[in-house]
């Protein structure tokens, strides 16, 4: 069935419409459903556990009233604020629902299952599970005489939209790997799927990739061939599925992002690629073959060689303050898990991404095994040249096993066994390790928690990494998204803070700063730019400044220095330092 035709079939106004996640996003149905129903008011509640980039014409258009969600907002390469999102919540325009991403996962898990509520480590102590209580989350006793734990709701959305990679007619989806949620959201929408894919083949070809089918047929309503359809963002395709991957339009992600900074140029932008085209074959018509060629071009697994060969030797003179951060970060990481034995390290999107690779680098080169997971579902990659994007194909093409969520912020991060260390960025934290990454001081929406709830709710141990100054690090976060039990250690642009005990205040126990600024004056300038009284350790050790070939890695992980910070102009010659 054509996608314009499904949409008109079994969409209705004032229903829950959920759209799934994983490594390909619905973003052809998405841009259906505004074409369709802008202007109409249909009050649609939408659920996603993540909405990002131009998802955020559904609130544009004035078409959703309420959001259930773990994020919204920018998130290709870094996380970010999106305007659309942040002001149609700030005035009230659309209701916020803010969960974790595994307990919204899990919630999808309740509502298939048809089990009243699942139990979770996540949420407890946090803004999100007060935010919730009595709505979606409670705590309940344990019956086998165990102490109270946390419980969520079913959630039960009524249709739900999926991009696969491959379907036969009767509906029987290939999804595309890392598999995110996975096949919860669509067993649990009332009224089944509307399925999009990249390709519509035979009964045999799908018998043929049974292991690699996700979605049975039966809970399908209509199967649309729209290929692309995940655009902008990528679709990772297994060797086995003859579908071919395709990576990030950046330019395209970036183009979309500017227009959501002013109503008027969301507007605009709406007009030309929403409204202006008739349907999805119109939007791949306007992007071009060629261009659409490049974005499959790019996806191939060993393109990061080329990459790097092509990028201009950086210049080993100075190094930015991030770049700093990150490296000592790294080195952080890589010395918790030689003491502690830690067997896995989730990283989050951002500097601590960046850090998390670095030190993933250098204890393989010493032999020590540790596997990078990522939440979505990627465990044991390897980190690539070229592309800072913790998602991108030319990593999940390394990955040792490719899963979901249930299994990576489920299990290797929440589970009663894990030995996983958390690497993460932070909004604002405070003295106490406290992130709050949903809401700011002032109560503006920033993006949500994503998966860092439910990596500080449970992992083993928690490394933040943050740019410092008073307005991250605040005395106290007033909504709290992340509890800062587990966190032992924040690496900032200008120190290291740490602490023994889960009540004991941070510390400072380590500077960063050139050879030119003494210690005692490095420890001065950190506590003027925090935003508590900073304690000091009696001992304060100094940072060995990043060597060349820390900062070569890091240079090519993120060639466009997303990261990194653009590197001061070299003084010309002749002119006054």
């Amino acid at each position: 069935m054509a996608l314009a035709d499904a949409v008109k079939a079994f969409v209705r106004p004032q229903t829950t419409l959920h759209l799934c996640w994983s490594n390909a996003r619905p973003n052809a149905a998405v841009l259906e459903l505004v074409r369709q129903f802008a202007g109409r008011k249909p009050d649609f509640t939408v659920s996603s556990v993540g909405f990002a980039n131009m998802q955020a014409t559904l609130v544009a258009a004035g078409i959703v009233r309420r959001l259930i969600t773990a994020y919204a907002g920018e998130s290709y390469p870094a996380g970010g604020v999106n305007p659309v999102f942040q002001h149609a919540i700030d005035a009230g325009e659309v209701e916020i629902e803010n969960w974790s991403q595994w307990t919204f996962v899990q919630r999808l898990m309740a509502g298939a299952l048809g089990l009243p509520f699942l139990p979770t480590r996540s949420l407890a102590g946090s803004g999100l599970a007060e935010q919730n209580r009595g709505v979606g989350y409670a705590e309940v006793t344990d019956p086998f005489g165990g102490e109270s734990v946390g419980a969520v709701a079913p959630l039960v959305p009524d249709i739900a939209f999926l991009q696969g990679l491959a379907a036969d007619a009767f509906g029987n989806v290939v999804m595309s790997p890392p598999y995110g949620e996975s096949h919860w959201g669509a067993l649990a929408a009332r009224d089944g799927v509307i399925a999009c894919v990249e390709r519509i083949v035979s009964t045999d070809a799908i018998r043929s990739l049974g292991t690699l089918v996700r979605i049975p047929g039966h809970v399908v309503k209509a199967v649309c061939l729209a290929p692309f359809g995940s655009h902008p963002y990528g679709a990772f395709s297994p060797p086995q599925v003859a579908v071919p991957s395709y990576v990030e339009d950046d330019a395209f992600i970036a183009e979309a992002a500017l227009a959501c900074k002013t109503p008027e140029a969301i507007r605009a932008w709406m007009d030309e690629w929403v409204f202006g085209l008739a349907d999805h074959d119109a939007y791949l018509a306007k992007l071009g073959p060629c261009r659409l060629a490049a974005l499959t071009e790019r996806a191939a697994p060993l393109r990061w060689r080329a990459d790097l060969a092509a990028q201009a030797p950086a210049d080993p003179a100075g190094y930015t303050d991030a770049e700093a951060m990150i490296v000592i970060s790294a080195r952080r990481i890589a010395g918790r898990v030689r003491k502690e034995g830690f067997q896995t390290v989730l990283a989050g999107i951002g500097a601590s991404n960046i850090a998390s690779w670095l030190a993933e680098h250098l204890l393989t080169a010493e032999g020590t095994d540790v596997a990078l997971i990522s939440e979505i579902g990627i465990y044991g990659y390897a980190p690539r040249p070229g592309e800072p994007f913790v998602f991108s194909n030319r990593n999940i093409a390394t990955a040792r096993q490719l899963t979901d969520v249930s299994v990576t912020l489920g299990t290797l991060v929440s589970g009663a066994h894990n030995r996983c260390l958390g690497a993460m960025g932070a909004a604002i934290i405070d003295r106490f390790g406290h992130v709050g990454s949903t809401y700011d001081q002032n109560g503006r929406f920033i993006v949500g928690s994503g998966g860092a709830n439910d990596i500080a709710s449970a992992a083993s141990e928690l490394l933040i990494t943050v740019n410092h100054g008073r307005r991250r690090l605040v005395e106290h976060v007033n909504h709290v998204t992340s509890p800062g039990t587990r966190v032992k250690t924040v690496v900032t642009s200008r120190a290291v803070l740490a602490r023994d005990a889960a009540e004991a205040p941070l510390r400072l126990v380590s500077v960063v700063a050139p050879d030119t600024v003494t210690t005692e004056a490095a420890i001065a300038a950190a506590r003027a730019d925090c935003g508590w009284d900073l304690d000091v350790a009696v001992d304060v050790d100094r940072e060995p400044p990043p060597t060349a070939r820390e900062l070569a890695l890091i240079r090519a992980f993120d060639p466009e220095r997303v990261f990194l910070g653009a590197l001061p102009k070299r003084p010309e010659a002749g002119a006054t330092p």
